[in-house]
């Protein structure tokens, strides 16, 4: 579904992505992680195409990036941004609405599959309630949902996102991780989530991408990634780590000392 060969990405003498490789195949979730400056949120722009690759090669379905058309690509690829998107002056049906573009023509009427697609992406991500509501109205969790239900709209088999849970609290974290989840389990949705929850990257079945300074320090299983030595080597941090209360799962926690 998704290949990164060798991809390497500057930008005025500055190396920002360096020898970066992975592949994916339908259904898969790749959590990308690393400190802040690592190259996540550039790997994601060269993934839609709105940075220039220099060097290597991303391809969807044995197809060259740069041989979609924006159309194109937008028909195989939807975006959920940091931005929460409650700046933009629409209601929150209209904003769903508009990522329907790239099924539309310049002369095209809207069509019943079109609201059929929105009213598909608003039930499954509960913004239903709300669709009349102005998008400078929502909380954070509940634009974070709306995001998404713009991305799903889209009737993508690919989605990536920047940071979906960034600024918010603890219950609508776990929400959106959950409807993500979700999505990529129920629907095949081929994932990959730049996150800093290295916990909620450290999840079974997923597969972890780990940067730093635009180098891949780290690419295998979630169950894995929470090792001691490599969380260290990835944040400079020392961590500690303790079963879950409830699971048993063990989770990593940033120590103080």
């Amino acid at each position: 579904m998704i290949e990164v060969q060798q991809l390497s990405v500057s930008l005025q003498d500055k190396t920002l992505l360096a020898d970066i490789e992975f592949q994916l195949d339908k259904g898969d979730y790749l959590v990308v992680v690393g400190p802040n400056g690592a190259g996540k949120s550039t790997l994601l722009k060269a993934m839609l195409g709105i940075i220039d690759i220099g060097q290597g090669q991303i391809r969807y379905q044995d197809q060259p990036v740069a041989d979609f058309s924006q159309r194109q690509l937008a028909q195989l690829v939807s975006y959920v941004p940091q931005s929460s998107g409650r700046e933009l002056p629409f209601a929150v049906e209209e904003f769903i609405k508009m990522s329907r573009y790239a099924h539309q023509h310049a002369l095209s009427e809207w069509q019943p599959d079109d609201q059929q697609a929105v009213e598909d992406a608003m039930r499954i991500t509960n913004t239903e309630r709300f669709r009349l509501r102005q998008m400078s109205t929502l909380s954070g969790g509940e634009s974070q949902r709306v995001m998404i239900a713009a991305a799903l709209s889209q009737q993508t088999p690919i989605m990536l996102l920047d940071e979906p849970t960034s600024y918010l609290d603890p219950h609508h974290q776990v929400e959106v991780h959950q409807l993500i989840s979700r999505l990529n389990r129920q629907l095949g949705i081929t994932v990959v989530e730049v996150s800093h929850d290295i916990n909620h990257a450290g999840q079974q079945g997923q597969t972890v991408l780990a940067l730093v300074e635009g180098h891949s320090l780290w690419l295998g299983p979630g169950e894995d990634f929470l090792d001691k030595q490599l969380l260290q080597a990835l944040y400079q941090q020392e961590f500690v780590f303790v079963p879950h209360p409830r699971s048993g799962r063990t989770i990593a926690l940033a120590d103080p000392i």
